[in-house]
């Protein structure tokens, strides 16, 4: 601790650090500081049956302007002395003697705390104490942000809640929780800090990149998109210290969409194909900042790491959704540094379901006149004996226009043409309209020159229409 202490001492720009009685405990050490120099340096004990300790908050993350129904598990919560204190940036709103919002629901030696307060109309972080006013004191982080913010952070209850408090310290899962909660509410805090004032007067506020980088690839494991395009815009605001490279540099040297596709992330791959920096820009492949042909290590592509993967179809799916489908006409066309392109990965491991899926793509949206309907299996159980449900399609393509001179011809004109060059060969009358024309027209001739014969009349003599004679009955 006093390592770490004596750095924050030397990074100081002012003397609030330096003067004055100072304070420290984090998780089981504890530190005193006197006018700058380290008085007491020692670890705690936290097998004391007297230890206090806050092992989940829930919610860990709550939407800003919002009346908030805080509650607080833990361990030694309850005391005579103890009080629970919830601050936001600084600032108490609401403080409480631990009896009085003791809960009376009790689980094996765990007890909890239940309390309601109103959250800024901005984002930020919070911090929920338990104080019993000596060394035994517990705190817990929570985060202010956006709804959609929040709902994928308060996925990380079902990890705090899931670890005992006897496991707690030594659960991998729950420390990188912790952790993401405390750096995140730092990230927060520091754009807080950088929009109250001018930033140029504010250069070191920014936040660290090397952390901020940690933090996209805990969002990032988790699947997270609101957290994601929260950092990202963050980036690009300029509150993050991005050294001589600019914010576009920095995402793309990440290779986020590669990374996405190597998980089988289908949800984050479909929000980077559709991030767009800045909203104000005409929906067009330029405009967008990932995009499905980038090339990454060995010139390697999104569409190169999904055809040569197995069980990555809804990845590939997405790939080739793009709006400005980029990856459709990449598909064929971008090659890696052997010269292979995704389509000749996809043949070479033998998937062929892949090459099928961007085919229908690319004949509904690159070529015209051609329609793909699906039959549900049901309407057709005959043909499906043996087939996965979902794989009869019927399709209808219609050519591509051509010139007069290599359109196909019908045979029987082409002979026509060849035997009569100089007729009407080429003309309408060879088309099968007319031939049916011909046809009644013959039937008319016959049946006129029926009428007018001399037809054998039985027991009657013979019969003419000459002679028939017209008149009322």
């Amino acid at each position: 601790m006093s390592l770490y202490l004596d750095k924050l001492l030397s990074c100081s720009t002012d003397n609030f650090w330096a003067s004055g009685l100072v304070f420290v405990m984090v998780r089981h050490q504890l530190a005193f500081m006197h006018n700058g120099q380290v008085m007491l340096d020692r670890p705690l004990a936290p097998d004391s049956h007297h230890y206090c300790k806050v092992l989940c908050v829930s919610p860990v993350a709550a939407p800003y302007s919002a009346a908030v129904n805080f509650r607080v598990e833990g361990v030694n919560l309850v005391s005579n002395s103890s009080r629970l204190i919830c601050s936001i940036e600084g600032r108490c709103v609401f403080e409480e003697d631990t009896a009085v919002v003791a809960d009376d629901t009790e689980h094996e030696d765990i007890e909890y705390l239940s309390f309601c307060c109103s959250l800024p109309g901005s984002r930020g972080r919070g911090f929920i104490e338990v104080e019993d006013g000596g060394f035994s004191n517990g705190f817990f982080p929570f985060i202010i942000a956006e709804q959609d913010v929040c709902s994928e952070v308060c996925e990380l209850e079902s990890i705090f809640k899931s670890s005992s408090h006897e496991q707690a310290d030594d659960d991998n899962a729950r420390s990188q929780a912790f952790e993401f909660l405390n750096e995140l509410g730092w990230l927060l805090h520091r754009v807080n800090i950088i929009s109250k004032h001018d930033k140029a007067e504010l250069p070191a506020a920014t936040f660290n990149l090397l952390r901020f980088r940690n933090l996209g690839i805990f969002a990032m494991e988790q699947e997270w998109c609101a957290v994601t395009k929260m950092l990202l815009d963050l980036l690009f605001d300029g509150f993050v210290d991005t050294g001589l490279q600019s914010p576009k540099e920095v995402v793309l040297s990440e290779n986020l969409l590669h990374t996405a596709v190597r998980g089988k992330f289908v949800l984050m791959v479909r929000f980077l194909l559709r991030y767009k920096p800045k909203k104000n820009l005409k929906e067009t492949a330029e405009t967008y900042l990932f995009r499905p042909d980038a090339q990454g290590p060995s010139t390697f592509t999104p569409l190169h790491i999904a055809a040569a993967t197995s069980d990555s179809e809804d990845v590939l799916d997405a790939l080739t959704d793009d709006p400005g489908l980029v990856g459709l006409n990449a598909w064929r066309n971008v090659r890696d540094e052997i010269g292979f392109t995704p389509e000749d990965y996809a043949r070479q491991r033998g998937n062929d379901a892949y090459m099928n899926l961007v085919q229908k793509k690319i004949d509904k949206h690159l070529v015209k006149g051609h329609v793909v309907l699906g039959v549900p299996s049901s309407m057709c159980p005959v043909i499906t004996d043996g087939m996965k449900p979902g794989d009869i399609s019927l399709e209808i393509s219609k050519s591509m226009t051509m010139s007069p001179s290599s359109a196909p011809r019908c045979n029987i004109c082409s002979r026509q043409s060849r035997m009569y060059p100089s007729s009407f060969a080429k003309t309408f009358l060879y088309r099968p309209a007319m031939f049916t024309v011909m046809g009644v027209a013959v039937i008319c001739v016959c049946v006129g020159i029926l009428l007018h014969t001399l037809p054998k009349v039985y027991a009657a003599p013979n019969f003419r229409w000459e002679l028939l004679e017209r008149g009322a009955m």
